[in-house]
């Protein structure tokens, strides 16, 4: 478990962490979420005892990190894949961590296999991809077989079938009651991942909770397509809806949204079943009538605003 205690932590004149507290229980992923700049890493390595906090205490399995009796085997990290030197090939860099943490040399042949990187095992970490280098960091952090996980975004310059093969990992290492904390800006995949979300914003706590309850909180639309779409909009209005063309194919759109259909309509304020029976009302045919829950995305940057 890690636990999180009224922590601040100053630089000089600037406020990184301040009087942040949660838990991060064992048995499920929980993400850690915020801007850039809003103290995520900072946490990270106060807990992990890199940085020293300035008030307040972060504690796993109830104690600081410098007290734990067999830190490699209670806690495994990775905040920056880019720091190993690249001289040294994938299998000599998990060899010289495994001894310093008295871990068997088996263990680090079942760790590249693990990650997917037996294959370059010998090959010199300076001629790896960013998503190797990625897989590598991964690879030490799991190198004790920790109960305790925490992962800085883990998932930046994997392709697609890494950032899937790492869900999966996470999930089942959650699943036989490991404490699980992972950062990312990847929102669809953290809502892919999380069970539960710790959001922060200028070094204070916004959030604490499961992701299935912060979605309930954000009302999505009703996806609606008519070939009477003009129509059906005037009935809707004048029923109390908000009503918004949505976005044609090919046209320009936010990141945030995706191409329509031509004659879909995306409606807040009516239920689906609302809208189907205003539409057969009003003579209005209807192609498509989908409730659209918030994601991720969209209730993290209402609640950080």
């Amino acid at each position: 478990m890690i636990e999180v205690i009224d922590l601040t932590k100053v630089y000089g004149s600037t406020r990184a962490v301040s009087g942040l507290t949660f838990d991060v229980k064992p048995g499920q992923v929980t993400g850690f979420l915020g801007h850039n700049g809003a103290g995520k890493s900072t946490t990270m390595r106060v807990i992990l005892g890199l940085h020293k906090p300035t008030s307040g205490r972060a504690l796993i399995n109830g104690v600081r990190k410098r007290d734990l009796r067999d830190p490699m085997r209670e806690v495994g990290a990775m905040l920056d894949a880019t720091e190993v030197q690249g001289g040294r090939s994938a299998f000599d860099h998990l060899q010289a961590l495994a001894h310093a943490g008295g871990i068997a040399r088996r263990r680090v042949v079942e760790v590249l296999e693990e990650v997917g990187l037996a294959g370059a095992a010998r090959k010199r970490i300076a001629g790896f991809s960013h998503g190797m280098r990625q897989r590598l960091g991964i690879a030490a952090a799991l190198l004790g077989e920790p109960g305790v996980l925490i992962l800085d975004e883990p998932v930046n310059g994997l392709d697609p079938d890494g950032i899937r093969w790492l869900r999966t990992l996470l999930r089942s290492l959650a699943a036989e009651g490991r404490t699980v904390l992972l950062s990312s800006h990847l929102m669809t995949e953290m809502s892919l991942t999380a069970d539960r979300l710790i959001i922060i914003g200028r070094g204070q706590l916004i959030e604490d909770t499961t992701m299935a309850e912060l979605l309930s909180r954000f009302q999505g639309d009703v996806s609606v397509r008519s070939p009477h779409a003009t129509r059906l909009t005037g009935a809707l209005e004048a029923a109390g809806a908000t009503v918004r063309r949505a976005q044609a194919p090919g046209a320009s759109t936010p990141s945030t949204s995706v191409s329509r259909a031509e004659g879909e309509l995306l409606v807040t304020g009516l239920s689906a079943a609302a809208i189907g029976d205003l539409a057969l009302v009003n003579g209005c045919a209807i192609h498509e009538l989908t409730p659209r829950q918030a994601s991720l995305e969209e209730a993290f940057m209402e609640i950080t605003q």
